[in-house]
């Protein structure tokens, strides 16, 4: 048998193979044999006619519908016998046969590419520490205070301690209700940093019964008459500044004073701002070492990770909602860099894990075992022994020590930010 390998563009190869009739034979011996278990011949029982009977009346049809599965056979024994590193599978793009001559064929695939890695140390890039403002923390109390306080009833909105549940309806120029343009319950929170000030002003002093009408606008500019029928007032009664709400909150036992408890408050949002400039710093790592290590990616590996982006987005949308071909092909336009960026950081990931020798040790996942036993309610050495099993563990372990790796290996210049409570932006909704 004659084989051979042809190198195409970027990381497609060619196989070509030929062989004689004496190799063909036993394959076609075999597919000989196979047909006759299953064949029902007149005079002989289901699988006993005799194989020179099959042969005269069928070789030769039988040999011509076995050449794919030979081509098939010898293309994989092939590629697994000599280690080639390929990617997906093969594609058959020519079949030539002479009969009781020769059997020509050849398969198209791809190789996983040489990853040569120049380029990884010494990136200057920078780094957000921030220092918590008091402002932030006095937001951060307000929300607990705010969202473990209860509602008492009262007679008037006296100030912004009050929620007023109201019956929102849009009035036409004349003072009209406009039909099917209102919202019943609706509960405004005087307090509210979002509330609009037409809002706030109508709901001051408002008692059970009354009725305000706002001038407001539309989200055009456009002027809007809103009439507020309060049903319900209700005073905002928050919860003493004491141990047991600092440790409900905190979960800490020795916080016992509200300053502790502030600068409690503080570490926190510190470690949530900080570990987002972690994660960005890193983000930046991995472009860092993409753009500056070029790759050839194979085309059956971007799509592999093309349709994993595709299947996770499809996860996000409404049930038994079907994209349309135009639409996946747009989707497909429009992620396919990312899936090439994903695909070269993979790559560059496991090719650096290898030239310095990092890998998953049984002390990482035992610090992960740690990290997670209480939450998941499992023993760490029970659980390590499931983390030990799991593929996607190990890739991430191995992922984030690469990491380390690089950004040791980096120049990394700390810049201070103050972070000051802004409206609109903060992480959660009163």
């Amino acid at each position: 048998m004659e084989t051979n390998i042809k190198e195409l563009e970027g990381c497609k190869r060619e196989f070509e193979a030929v062989l004689g009739y004496d190799e063909l034979t036993p394959y076609f011996d075999k597919a000989i044999e196979k047909y006759r278990e299953k064949a029902v011949i007149p005079g002989f029982r289901k699988g006993k006619a005799p194989i020179s009977m099959i042969k005269k009346r069928f070789g030769e049809s039988i040999e011509y519908t076995s050449l794919e599965d030979i081509a098939n056979e010898v293309f994989s024994k092939y590629m697994m016998d000599n280690d080639v590193d390929m990617i997906g599978h093969g594609k058959m793009t020519d079949l030539d046969y002479l009969p009781k001559e020769k059997f020509t064929f050849k398969v198209e695939f791809e190789v996983k590419p040489e990853v040569k890695l120049e380029n990884y140390k010494g990136f200057d890039l920078t780094k957000k520490k921030y220092v918590i403002d008091d402002s932030l923390v006095d937001e951060e109390v307000n929300y607990h205070k705010l969202n473990n306080a209860e509602l008492a009833m009262d007679a008037e909105a006296l100030d912004d301690d009050y929620v007023v549940t109201a019956d929102v309806q849009t009035l036409d120029d004349a003072g009209n209700i406009i039909i099917g343009q209102g919202q019943k319950d609706v509960k405004l929170y005087l307090g509210n940093k979002d509330l609009l000030p037409e809002f706030k002003s109508a709901l001051e002093g408002i008692k059970e019964g009354e009725d305000r009408i706002v001038n407001t606008k539309t989200k055009d500019g456009n002027p809007q008459k809103v009439k507020l029928s309060a049903t319900k007032v209700e005073k905002m009664i928050y919860p003493e500044m004491n141990e047991e709400f600092f440790k409900k909150i905190t979960g800490k036992e020795d916080v016992k004073t509200e300053e502790e408890f502030r600068e409690a408050i503080r570490g926190e949002l510190a470690k949530i701002y900080n570990d987002h400039g972690e994660q960005h710093l890193r983000n930046d790592l991995i472009s860092e070492v993409v753009k500056n290590n070029d790759i050839t990616i194979p085309d059956t590996f971007t799509e592999a990770i093309l349709k994993s982006i595709l299947e996770d987005y499809k996860k996000q949308l409404p049930k038994n909602y079907e994209l349309t071909p135009e639409q996946l092909d747009e989707f497909n336009k429009s992620r396919k860099a990312d899936a090439i960026f994903q695909a070269k950081w993979f790559l560059i990931r496991e090719k650096l894990a290898e030239m310095e020798n990092i890998t998953a040790e049984d002390s990482d996942y035992m610090e992960l075992a740690e990290e997670n036993s209480a939450r998941f309610n499992i023993p760490a050495d029970k659980l390590v022994e499931v983390y030990k099993e799991n593929n996607d563990i190990r890739s991430s372990i191995i992922s984030r020590k690469v990491l380390d790796f690089l950004e040791k290996n980096s120049n990394i210049t700390e810049e201070e930010e103050v972070k000051k409570f802004e409206p609109h932006t903060h992480q959660h909704e009163h």
